[in-house]
């Protein structure tokens, strides 16, 4: 037995005993072709380090590292060590990666995978300019002494983490089989490690005051205090105070202690709040931190739980947590304190007016760009009250791009992140603060009320969504932006095309939030409720219409990082129907489910953060059901009308060209599951109306019944009230919209909101369905009478009445 094999089995107990790890494997480790056929690379020739990672393997299925390898009938190491501290232990892993690209010469049908293999003890990023403390800090070579205290003390939040595989069959093919070859492999392998570490530590973390004391030396924020002092007739120092309390109330004061124990604390309260959390595309982030990217998450904004869920999620996927934009109203004791040590930056909800304020916060933010922390933000500003996203709020993004403007070297990705949940425990209050009651300021007793109500809140669901390439996407929606590059004292650059480009950035980053949306049991059968006459249906009914809303968007996938339960539609009412949301009554004909007053206007939130995906098969459904025969073509003609509308309000991401294509996709699941027969000639009729087909399809033509409503009383209003001001339009729009809700029963408080119809409006005028006369006021293009008509057929008849009613009562109250 050598001295290294005797070493470890006299620590084999001992690191057994002291040590609980977690692993992260790469995916594409699991498709490897030949499981024997791989070979692990690490960073060095530890014993506790191999102890450990022979338990991870054994763990994930794969070859321990002691297993021989046979190839070509010649032995091979297993593992190879990276340790430059011992020349001798990196020159025998060059010599070993040369055997084995010398190997695939001599037999053509080999393909070796070397697998990264990284043992990350405490996750501590260490101190600036010195090292962390030598007991739990994860140093890369220590010594053995050091090494005791490692496993001691840190010995209990070890990451194991398995990388993408490098195939020596491609390298040998590319390459050859060279020593340089070798050489450049183990450097790769080094720079590899590096990376890997940053990603899942982050960079070294200074002291907070020192951070301070570094911004208001820097040039910038000098010209911004000697600004200030001058425009607001002040002395130098009362300026150069000021400037310190912005710092003060904005800076982080991250700990990597706090964030160990809240993991540990965030480990056991989701377990007891929430059946599980589901999580898609953290291979997509993980892969943009090893490349060395600056990742932005931009997450929409459902509840306060979003900050601690995202930030654990991101610390389960083997990365740092991020630095996060928080509004100031939450830096109230005890909450403030904790919530910096956890990476919270504060920041208020304007900068107005305050050039020194937006000075200090612009050289923060481009601190943390500089430096490598990730940054989290929320693009809506606030929570949604509704479920749907709010329009972005624009200076993070703004800021951001002008981070670019001031010489970011490393590659910035911006993750839009789609944040879904069973129960949002705040909704009970939104629904009054929608009614008219002011906002509650945050405080420690809001906190502790909301303790209270605590339980099981079923499931959470994290999708990252497709990530935007800052550098890349200016490339292509600005090709000279470098040429704004500004360095030192100089202000960031404000130029001509940072607005719309901003604009262009926010629209892109919202979508991609909806193209990550999770449908789950509960805003699912929401949906069907909400659509039903009298909000209720029997249990087979109800259960049926799950089936065809996950089957539609199975095979109609909204997009490709949307996420569809596996779960029929049986198990979904069974998961929903824990929530105690939904009334269920028996009769002797079986159970009736139904919503019943304030918990069917709450549960339109729920909906609503799935009616992006909903619409146009909706809009498409309620065509079907309105006419006797139909053509793909004229439906895609409709939506291709009505996709700006779509577009600002649904964020949906499908331009108007490929509508056709989706309509054509839609229409043909519809035939396959009989709602939609085809005809001789090519055209198509819904099933007949006393089948249960037609009933399903009815119910999902319903989903779009309050959008096309919407839509009705601005064209009637356009088309019937002559020429009128903006504010006269949104102020008769907002009152038709509470008339048509109180007579017909729409429970939706977004169904009224001004902000949205004012919003619809400026995007009518933008696509010349309004134009301007010669007094300033607004009239319809000849074209909004055409769809009106054509909307109007796709509503129920008391619906088009009472709008048309109402729009002649107000118009001509004469008659």
């Amino acid at each position: 037995m050598s001295w290294r094999g005797f070493v470890a089995k006299i620590l084999y107990w001992p690191v057994r005993w002291l040590t609980r790890f977690e692993t992260i494997f790469d995916e594409t480790i699991s498709a490897v072709g030949d499981p024997q056929h791989v070979v692990y690379v690490m960073r060095s020739t530890s014993v506790t380090d191999q102890l450990v990672a022979e338990r991870a393997l054994k763990r994930a299925g794969l070859p321990e590292l002691s297993e021989p390898l046979l190839l070509n009938g010649e032995r091979h190491a297993r593992v190879m060590y990276l340790e430059q501290a011992k020349a001798q232990t990196s020159e025998a892993a060059i010599d070993e990666f040369l055997h084995l690209l010398k190997s695939h010469e001599k037999d053509r049908s080999l393909d070796v995978q070397l697998v990264p293999l990284g043992l990350f003890w405490g996750r501590k990023p260490g101190q600036e300019r010195r090292e962390g403390s030598t007991m739990v800090s994860d140093l890369d070579n220590p010594g053995h002494w050091r090494k005791f205290w490692l496993v001691l003390f840190s010995g209990r939040n070890i990451l194991v983490r398995g990388s993408r595989p490098v195939s020596l069959r491609q390298m040998n093919d590319q390459f050859g089989a060279e020593r340089k070859v070798a050489h450049k492999l183990a450097r790769v392998a080094r720079v590899h490690f590096v990376r890997l570490r940053h990603a899942v530590a982050g960079p070294k973390i200074a002291n907070r005051e020192r951070v301070i004391q570094e911004l208001l030396r820097s040039a910038a924020l000098q010209k911004a205090i000697a600004d200030e002092a001058r425009a607001k007739k002040i002395t130098l120092e009362k300026a150069h105070k000021r400037a310190y309390g912005y710092l003060d109330e904005i800076a982080a004061n991250y700990s990597d202690t706090l964030v160990r124990v809240l993991d540990r604390f965030m480990g056991w309260m989701w377990s007891r709040i929430y059946n599980g959390i589901h999580v898609e595309g953290g291979e997509r982030i993980r892969e943009l931190a090893q490349a060395g990217h600056e990742i932005i998450y931009a997450p929409c904004h459902r509840s306060h739980m979003d900050y601690l869920l995202l930030s654990y999620v991101i610390y389960k996927e083997g990365l740092v947590p991020p630095h996060i934009a928080a509004g100031v109203n939450l830096d109230f004791f005890p909450a403030g304190p904790l919530f910096r040590r956890g990476g919270a930056f504060f920041i208020r909800r304007s900068f107005k007016g305050n050039k020194l304020y937006s000075a200090v916060f612009r050289e923060y933010l481009d601190r943390l760009f500089q430096k490598g922390y990730p940054v989290e933000y929320f693009t809506e500003g606030g929570r949604s009250r509704t479920g749907r996203l709010l329009q972005p709020k624009t200076g993070m993004i703004a800021m951001t791009i002008q981070g670019m403007l001031r010489g970011q070297q490393r590659p910035m990705s911006i993750v839009p992140v789609y944040l879904g949940y069973e129960h949002v425990m705040e909704v009970g209050t939104y629904l009054k603060e929608l009614k008219g009651k002011s906002k509650e300021k945050e405080s420690m007793w809001q906190v502790v009320s909301s303790l209270r109500h605590l339980r099981n809140f079923g499931h959470g669901y994290v999708t990252f969504g497709e990530p935007i390439n800052v550098g890349q996407t200016l490339d292509k929606l600005t090709p000279d932006w470098r040429e704004s590059v500004t360095v030192g004292a100089e202000e960031p650059a404000r130029p001509r095309w940072l607005t719309p480009t901003v604009n262009l950035f926010a629209d892109q980053i919202m979508q991609r939030i909806n193209d990550s949306a999770g449908l789950n049991s509960v805003n699912l059968t929401a949906l069907a409720l909400l659509s039903a006459e009298q909000h209720t249906l029997s249990r087979e009914e109800l259960v049926a219409q799950l089936n065809v809303y996950t089957h539609l968007l199975r095979e109609v996938p909204y997009s490709k990082f949307a996420y569809v339960p596996a779960e029929s539609g049986e198990e979904l009412w069974q998961l929903a129907k824990r929530h105690d949301k939904f009334t269920v009554v028996s009769d002797t004909m079986g159970e009736l489910i139904r919503l019943d007053g304030t918990t069917a206007i709450a549960m339109t939130y729920y909906r609503n953060n799935i009616m992006h995906m909903m619409i146009v098969p909706a809009i498409v459904a309620a065509y079907a059901c309105a006419h006797p025969t139909f053509k793909v073509e004229r439906i895609a003609s409709l939506l291709e009308q009505l996709h700006p509308l779509l577009k600002e309000e649904l964020f949906i991401s499908h331009e108007a060209d490929s509508m056709a294509l989706w309509v054509q996709a839609i229409v043909e699941h519809l035939v396959s599951v009989d709602m939609v027969e085809v005809l001789e000639d090519g055209s198509y009729r819904s099933a007949t109306r006393e089948s249960e087909a037609f009933f399903q399809l009815q119910l999902l033509s319903r989903a779009a019944s309050e959008t096309l409503q919407r839509y009705a009383i601005l064209f009637e209003l356009l088309q019937q009230g002559g020429p009128q001001g903006r504010a006269q339009l949104e102020q008769a729009s907002v009152e038709l919209a509470e008339r048509l809700s109180a007579m017909h029963g729409v429970n939706a408080p977004e169904f009224f909101d001004k902000k949205l119809l004012s919003a619809l409006i400026s995007t009518l005028k933008r696509e010349d369905y309004i134009e301007v006369n010669s007094d300033g006021n607004f009239v319809a293009h000849a074209s909004v009478g055409k769809l009106s008509d054509i909307i109007d057929r796709l509503l129920e008849a008391p619906v088009v009445q009472t709008i048309r009613q109402s729009v002649q009562r107000r118009t001509h109250p004469e008659d």
